[in-house]
């Protein structure tokens, strides 16, 4: 993997005389991570911007939010402007997927029950500390923002990397419905917007802390909980989806009805799906980071099975399957 650009090479050595540094497995972002090993065996996280920044940046805002709620995430511990970088807390690299890969069912609803707790924190402890701070006119996950993703999967994933010269003429508006519909699902929280097994980091004591923050904004009630549960890395049983689905309902204050919380998480859910399918198409087709190929085939599965039970998405799910963009043999 390819070391610390020069600049940040240099600063390292200065402020951290004697540490080694090795190079980690970073996100679907632009950014580089470090782990920073110093003499006396402590470690510490750089998270590498690539540029000197004048500004505060999205990490540092989000993580201020999180933690004015309590939330837990990786603490902050110093910021260079210049050369562009935070050094950050090291939170290990037991990721919730690495851990359900090995857990037995019942540590599995263990974790799963512990994440679905968390996303019920950041609804609630989340948007009460937003509502109050500085940052409380960030942007949301509304039509817009939703519409850009539909947008998104069809360049990237649909024209990209399943490389489909036709589509029907009706899809980009079934998409764009789809995408209003999921933006009117009111409440409006705070959502994590990546609240997904990758960036879960499971700690010593069984609790969990979040990664992968600076996108944090107002969207709805739901698209944690489907962030979590349609995650593209994990194997999940309907039951336990059901279980969990009906845990994050009664612990919300105001507790809507079953019938209705399952119609809006039904939709967010699909948007969510297929906004992933894009990142997929757009890391794998346009970067190489085939680490993501793995996520495609699973997503494909649960929306042919789960699009044509709604009546809000089955004109959709017509449309994906008549352009040949719910087949796995698309991209293999």
């Amino acid at each position: 993997m390819t070391p610390p650009r020069e600049a940040l090479a240099r600063y390292l050595d200065s402020e951290l005389p004697g540490a080694t540094v090795e190079p980690l497995t970073g996100d679907a972002s632009a950014r580089r991570f470090f782990r920073v090993c110093l003499p006396g065996g402590t470690t510490r996280v750089v998270m590498d911007y690539g540029e000197s920044f004048t500004e505060e940046t999205g990490d540092q805002r989000a993580n201020r939010l999180f933690e004015a709620a309590a939330l837990r995430v990786a603490h902050i511990l110093s910021a260079a402007p210049v050369p562009g970088c935070l050094i950050l807390e090291d939170l290990g690299d037991l990721t919730l997927d690495r851990a359900l890969a090995s857990a037995s069912a019942v540590e599995r609803g263990l974790l799963y029950e512990t994440a679905v707790d968390l996303a019920v924190e950041i609804r609630v402890e989340g948007t009460r500390a937003l509502r109050h701070s500085e940052t409380r006119r960030w942007p949301a996950l509304d039509s817009r923002r939703f519409r850009f993703e539909m947008d998104y999967f069809l360049e990237h994933y649909a024209r990209g990397l399943a490389a489909k010269s036709f589509l029907p003429s009706k899809l980009e508006r079934l998409l764009h419905e789809l995408a209003d519909r999921a933006a009117d699902t009111p409440p409006r929280v705070l959502c994590h917007r990546d609240f997904h097994s990758r960036n879960l980091m499971v700690l010593g004591d069984g609790s969990l802390a979040m990664v992968d923050i600076q996108d944090a904004r107002w969207g709805p009630d739901t698209y944690d909980l489907a962030s979590l549960v349609r995650d593209g890395y994990v194997d999940l049983e309907e039951s336990e989806v059901e279980r969990l689905l009906e845990r994050y309902r009664r612990a919300l204050p105001d507790a809507p009805s079953v019938e209705r919380f399952r119609a809006l998480f039904d939709v967010v859910a699909a948007q969510r799906m297929i906004k992933a399918l894009g990142t997929f198409g757009y890391q794998v087709g346009r970067l190489g980071r085939e680490r993501y190929r793995s996520a495609i085939p699973r997503t494909l599965e649960r929306l042919r099975r789960l699009l044509p039970v709604s009546q809000e998405t089955a004109s959709l799910a017509r449309a994906l399957d008549e352009a040949g963009l719910l087949a796995e043999s698309a991209v293999q």
